[in-house]
């Protein structure tokens, strides 16, 4: 069994912050689990890393992120990433247009159900699902 890993500050109070209270430490614990190297490795390079470069806002960074998931079909992390975009202040009406403005890059169908995603996301009241939930 691998061993216990502390978990880093500065990737929890990054993770705090965008994603809500308790979403770094459950993410991380879990990947501690898994595989303690990787969770590390994790925790260091985006969480504690390029999540905290400041050449663009954060509202930006995960608005990019949201058309990254969309046009690769990453549908399970769209809720965190949304969440995150409204924890910098973007709007659900700018968030649903990043979705909209990527059919010309992924094609109707995967916006789709980007936007089914979306809209059960908002229904829910803007709760995440997926891995790092807790």
């Amino acid at each position: 069994m691998p061993e216990e890993q502390a978990i880093d500050p500065v990737a929890i109070r990054r993770g705090d912050t965008q994603y809500g209270q308790g979403y770094t430490e459950s993410l991380f614990t879990r990947l501690n689990k898994v595989d303690p190297h990787f969770s590390a490795l994790m925790q260091k390079f985006v969480h504690g890393g390029l999540y905290d470069r400041e050449v663009i806002p954060h509202k930006v960074r995960e608005l990019c992120a949201i058309a990254a998931l969309c046009t690769s079909g990453r549908f399970s992390q769209l809720r965190s990433h949304f969440n995150a975009a409204r924890s910098y202040g973007a709007k659900d009406e700018e968030i649903l247009e990043v979705l909209i403005q990527m059919s010309t890059y992924a094609g109707v169908p995967t916006v789709l159900d980007a936007i089914k995603v979306h809209q059960e996301w908002v229904d829910q009241g803007h709760t995440m699902s997926g891995f790092g939930t807790r």
